[in-house]
């Protein structure tokens, strides 16, 4: 990620990553968006983020996504969304 655009996504991200581990397939994920403007970056403790549209939940599902990461794809103004950190709630007890 651009840090000095993003220097304040990037100190929230890197905190939450030292507070969770991220599969490798996350990590290869969160490495793609590397020269990406990121201009949204949402966190939960309850509930989550659906996979498909990155819509809310405050209830728990199956599996709830905690981070949303939405981005602007290097060089244009097109708008994406990375989904991360699956937690189902057997796991979160």
């Amino acid at each position: 990620m651009k840090t000095s655009a993003n220097s304040h996504f990037s100190q929230s991200l890197n905190t939450l990553l030292k507070r969770y581990s991220l599969s490798e397939h996350e990590l290869l994920k969160l490495r793609t968006i590397d020269e990406s403007k990121i201009v949204s970056l949402a966190y939960t403790e309850t509930g989550g983020f659906d996979i498909r549209d990155g819509a809310f939940y405050s209830e728990e599902r199956e599996i709830n996504y905690k981070l949303k990461i939405d981005y602007l794809i290097n060089g244009s103004d097109r708008k994406q969304t990375l989904i991360l950190l699956p937690v189902s709630p057997e796991e979160d007890m």
